[in-house]
């Protein structure tokens, strides 16, 4: 769906306006299933009459442009509006997760020939093509009208503020990946050594080691490359948090709190990394 912004008036970090930044992913991926209380054959099967062998389509509203041409050719055009218009829902695709929706006239869902939709416009000769006015939709842009309007609001609150926290946090970690490492302590060579110790110290390694130490090499420059984007972590993290009001626009990652075992190690296990050595020394 398009964003319409003002090409010559575009908020500017100072402005502290949302969205700062423009968004990219898609909503129905953060879409949480939890909020519906039926399953989609069961929302489809609303359309069902006692004694009758004939789908009728059930009524919703769904977010869709009001442009039917344009909306087809390019759906994130940016002249494109969109609003919540009256829909007959008329079939699910359970690959696609999406439901097939046609835009009602005078509460009204009606082909080109002004008969009646039945069975979701399926007939023996299969699915005819797409009308203009009929769309595939997420679940997140489709409101039943069976169902509970406070429900779904909240719905589509808690997959936007999902969106908006992952994307931020990818803007996050671009901007440390994009921090130079040149200067910074790298890890010890005493460290490294031991690290690699420890790793190789199993049955398993010890018989494959020619092999392994091939690919040794690459292992240690992603040790190295990891240790010094963990050294910028730290030192972006604590400037963010120095400076809140400067740094507005950076979400920092959630820290979990650290737990502690509820026993401490066996005798023999302190003893064996002591020496070097793990469970498999043992």
């Amino acid at each position: 769906m398009p964003r319409h912004h003002d090409p010559d008036n575009m908020p500017t970090i100072q402005d502290k306006k949302d969205p700062l930044f423009p968004i990219y992913l898609s909503l129905k991926v953060f879409d949480n299933e939890e909020y519906d209380c039926r399953a989609p054959e069961e929302w489809i099967s609303l359309g069902l009459e006692p004694g009758s062998h004939d789908r009728k389509p059930v009524p919703g509203k769904a977010l869709l442009p009001t442009d039917d041409v344009l909306g087809h050719e390019d759906p994130k055009n940016p002249k494109l509006i969109y609003q919540w218009i009256d829909v007959g829902v008329l079939d699910y695709d359970k690959k696609t997760k999406l439901y097939l929706v046609h835009k009602t006239k005078n509460g009204m869902v009606r082909n080109e020939e002004g008969r009646p939709i039945l069975n979701g416009g399926v007939t023996s000769e299969g699915r005819a093509p797409l009308l203009p006015c009929q769309y595939w939709v997420p679940r997140v842009c489709l409101l039943f009208l069976a169902e509970d309007p406070r429900v779904f609001a909240q719905r589509v609150v808690s997959a936007d503020k999902l969106r908006k926290k992952t994307e931020a946090l990818l803007r996050y970690n671009l901007y440390v990946d994009c921090m130079p490492t040149d200067g910074l302590n790298s890890i010890s060579e005493e460290s490294l050594q031991r690290v690699k110790f420890l790793a190789m110290n199993t049955p398993k390694l010890r018989k494959a080691e020619k092999r392994i130490l091939d690919l040794m090499c690459c292992l240690e420059k992603e040790v190295r490359l990891d240790y010094e984007r963990t050294m910028n972590k730290i030192s972006f993290d604590r400037v963010v948090a120095s400076k809140p009001e400067l740094f507005f626009y950076v979400t920092l990652p959630h820290k979990e709190e650290e737990k502690g075992p509820e026993k401490g190690m066996e005798h023999g296990e302190a003893v064996g990394i002591q020496h070097g050595c793990g469970r498999s020394c043992l």
